[in-house]
């Protein structure tokens, strides 16, 4: 792959794009006032015009590769918030970049790109990360802390279109192997959720799904592609103080649908019994007390016994051609003969 040349500029280039004072890395140590640097030739304060401090155009490349582990950030930028300031509703941001795309544009525009080269070995135990987000929610010692979010996407659909033919993704996740090969230990993730923290801890929802009022969602869960799902959905390793899933009254599961959405034959649960049906209705119930109806009762065997003290269990049936047989109690048959009409 070619790149067009960037531009390469050296820390004491970047930093004399910040402010006069210059901080430690640490917050809590004291600051350590120095002189601004003097702006080198070709470089502007003023970033298209706005009166910002900043570099007008161009392309900026920060390269940073000591010769030992550097325990200090590459680029570092802090905010942080005093009592008392800040408008309802209003979003301040620490780090802003800002893109757009013409309609014309037929390349990949990525606002902001995290791209880490691991080739630490397993045996090590580290845990490399392209891109975090960590949010601590911590007492204020004043009253109950606010909503927290670790992450935040949004794809905000504003092109009014009634049917769309291009998405609007808030999140896609990608993992792929670049070449054939088999996954049995099964390392190679979409997503994973980890709840918890400290034993004992304990956490509302793994995943939560919620719109707005007046708003509608198709699918909460799709499973989509040309590939081969094993599983859709495996609760086998888990352990669940109750079920692994829950339907509530009136609620039930399709089993053969379609994938327009469409489906002829449901199992779920109408406030009394549970339910078989069709689109012309119930076909089979089971109450709490055990109570089954159906609409029509077919023994594929006869399976008649072979006297009144074979082996059987009360409630136990058979039939030939010539009786029913009824087990009236343990290993006690009896039977009543069959005519024509």
């Amino acid at each position: 792959m070619r790149f067009r040349p960037a531009l390469t500029i050296p820390v004491y280039l970047v930093l004399a794009a910040m402010p006069a004072t210059v901080c430690a890395e640490t917050p809590d140590q004291p600051a350590i006032h120095a002189l601004p640097l003097p702006w080198p030739p070709g470089f502007s304060r003023d970033v298209q015009g706005s009166g910002l401090p900043g570099l007008d155009g161009g392309h900026a490349f920060l390269w940073n590769r000591p010769a030992g582990f550097d325990a200090v950030s590459t680029l570092r930028i802090d905010r942080h918030i005093p009592d008392g300031s800040g408008e309802p509703g209003h979003t301040y941001k620490a780090l802003w970049a800002l893109g757009s795309s013409g309609p014309h544009n037929a390349g990949y525009e990525w606002t902001i790109t995290g791209e880490l080269h691991n080739r630490s070995l397993a045996s090590t135990g580290a845990q490399n990360v392209a891109v975090n987000g960590t949010i601590f929610k911590e007492a204020n010692g004043i009253g109950p802390v606010g909503p927290s979010w670790a992450g935040n996407f949004n794809c905000v659909d504003m092109t009014d279109e009634a049917d769309p033919v291009a998405s609007c993704i808030g999140a896609e996740i990608d993992v792929s192997a670049q070449s054939p090969t088999t996954d049995r230990n099964r390392q190679r993730v979409g997503l994973q959720i980890s709840t918890g923290g400290v034993p004992g801890a304990h956490t509302g929802y793994g995943i939560l799904l919620g719109n707005l009022t007046g708003s509608v969602t198709d699918r909460g869960f799709s499973f989509q592609g040309e590939g081969t799902y094993g599983i859709g959905i495996d609760t086998a390793a888990g352990r669940f103080s109750g079920v692994p899933i829950l339907l509530g009254s009136g609620q039930s599961i399709a089993v053969d649908g379609h994938r327009d959405g469409s489906f002829a034959r449901t199992l779920g649960f109408d406030g009394q019994d549970l339910v078989y049906g069709t689109a012309r209705g119930a076909v089979f119930k089971v109450s709490d007390a055990g109570q089954v109806q159906a609409a029509s009762v077919r023994e594929a065997q006869p399976n008649p016994p072979r006297n009144s003290r074979e082996a059987c269990t009360p409630g136990d049936h058979a039939w030939d051609e010539a009786f029913e047989y009824r087990c009236v109690a343990r290993d006690r048959w009896k039977r009543a003969a069959l005519s024509d009409w």
